[in-house]
């Protein structure tokens, strides 16, 4: 593997030329890596972190500065792309959100393939409630904090869900990406894109059980309070990748209270 200092001029001058006519950095990354030169792709990558068309996490160093805050780069993968940081939410603002739901609650659903039409499911077992983007000055400060931090517009996320798994809760190995090949998903996609990234917060402990596991990585994250979960659900291209396949693993012992906020291609107008 090398770098980007380690091409040859060649390659050096054929990135320059791709970024100076609006080439997304990260379709160029894409071929880099195609040829094997993925620590080349990956450092393009960070160092063109707002010339994407895909939300994304510099990993240059081991720690990221926001406005608000610092954070701690826990755990990072490029392919399929997942980065765990730790301390994302403050416990005040964990509490606050849980405090905030908690008698808003309802079925969680999942989305029909057929139609695009929103079911209850055997395969997802919990309760939730949305929070309408910016609803609340901490809903807003959350919003705001991951958009600076993935480098993609607040007003692309589907709004932020707060999760409820209580003793026997869980989802079921599945997609955040809606399947280009399934009847519902053109519904779906028509204003808004396709989701392209995944942001889930752990809002609490839980003493057995209820992991975000990745069974084709054979890897998992165990709830931690404050902790979050970035990974994208498409590849350096745009397209959908099923690396991501994942679990919420069922709880054994306690409840979980868990966030997300998914994030698509364009606007989110609903």
């Amino acid at each position: 593997m090398s770098g980007l200092k380690n091409l040859n001029k060649e390659w050096r001058d054929w990135i320059k030329v791709s970024l100076l006519k609006g080439v997304p950095a990260n379709k160029v990354a894409s071929e880099l890596s195609k040829r094997g030169w993925t620590d080349a792709a990956y450092e393009l990558m960070d160092k063109s972190s707002k010339n994407l068309n895909i939300p994304y996490i510099s990993l240059t160093e081991n720690k990221v500065t926001l406005s608000d805050k610092e954070l701690s780069i826990s755990y990072a993968c490029h392919n399929p792309y997942i980065v765990v940081l730790d301390d994302f939410l403050s416990t005040e603002e964990c509490t606050a959100l849980i405090k905030m739901s908690q008698d808003k609650f309802k079925t969680s659903r999942v989305v029909n393939d057929d139609d695009g039409t929103r079911i209850e499911s055997k395969s997802r077992i919990s309760q939730s409630v949305s929070h309408s983007k910016s609803s609340h000055k901490l809903v807003k400060a959350i919003e705001s904090r991951i958009a600076e931090l993935l480098n993609w517009p607040a007003n692309h996320g589907e709004g932020l869900l707060v999760l409820k798994y209580e003793n026997g809760g869980e989802y079921k190995p599945h997609y955040d990406y809606f399947n280009p090949n399934k009847a519902g998903s053109s519904q779906i996609m028509q204003e808004s894109g396709q989701r392209v990234g995944t942001f889930l917060m752990f809002l609490s402990e839980v003493e057995a059980g209820g992991s975000t596991r990745f069974p084709k990585l054979n890897f998992e994250v165990r709830p931690k309070t404050g902790r979050a979960i970035f990974f994208s659900n498409v590849d350096l291209d745009g397209e959908i990748d099923e690396m991501t396949l994942h679990a919420g693993m069922p709880v054994t012992k306690g409840i979980k209270y868990l966030s997300t906020v998914w994030l698509r291609e364009k606007p989110y107008l609903s």
